[in-house]
């Protein structure tokens, strides 16, 4: 495997970023297939968890997309595709955290708030899974960082909105770093994609969309605890 840089970036970020530029370079095609978990990860010499937490910041960027039964796919080329997410640099800088999180959750709640407006018109068997990956997720792991941020994937891709999907997309690294940041001690987040799932079936968008708020206001409570 080749060196990736910059050096001192996560490893997840790292394989991502090679994997990336393999499809840049040709290597693999808009509707290609990519390897197995498990091939992928002895190319790159690491754990299927990272390739898998790998993946999934791909898929956030728009770059590949997971079909159910049947593997991962590099996605057919459009301008969004090549957006680069946010740098999550941008919480070394702990002053702009809060204004980080504020529009974190106005992206969210606006994703909750359409989702439940689509839910009549709408299959989210989908959603019901990423709800249960998170149930079964570890507590306080990467894991459940990834499998929290795969709901509201999901929740964004439910809203049938591009412009909020991409923005979703554009914020996912950062909005990883603020939770781990933050990390809340108790199960806040969980509870908090019960209830925007629960508010969602329901068709209860105002719902949905307070709830998210005052997951944010959680977050920056703890994020004024840290300055």
């Amino acid at each position: 495997m080749n060196e990736f840089s910059p050096i001192g970036q996560k490893l997840y970020m790292r394989i991502a970023q090679q994997i990336r530029t393999m499809i840049e370079d040709g290597y693999w095609s808009p509707g290609d297939r990519l390897p197995p978990l498990k091939n992928l990860a002895e190319q790159f010499n690491c754990s299927r968890a990272t390739v898998r937490e790998a993946l999934g910041a791909l898929r956030g960027q728009g770059l590949i997309e997971f079909r159910h039964g049947d593997g991962t796919y590099v996605r057919t080329a459009s301008v969004e595709m090549w957006m680069q997410p946010l740098d999550a640099a941008v919480l070394l800088g702990l002053d702009h955290v809060s204004d980080l999180v504020e529009l974190q959750t106005a992206i969210l709640a606006a994703i909750a708030s359409s989702a439940a407006k689509r839910r009549a018109t709408r299959d989210y068997s989908e959603l019901s899974r990423a709800l249960f990956d998170l149930e079964s997720s570890s507590r306080h792991s990467e894991q459940r960082i990834a499998s929290e941020l795969r709901f509201y994937a999901v929740l964004a891709a439910c809203a049938d909105n591009p412009v909020l999907e991409n923005t979703f997309r554009v914020l996912q690294e950062a909005l990883r770093s603020s939770l781990r940041l933050l990390s809340p001690k108790r199960d806040v987040g969980l509870h908090t994609c019960r209830a925007v799932y629960d508010a969602v079936q329901m068709e209860q968008a105002d719902v949905a969309r307070e709830i998210i708020y005052a997951y944010g206001d959680h977050l920056l409570e703890q994020a004024e605890k840290i300055k």
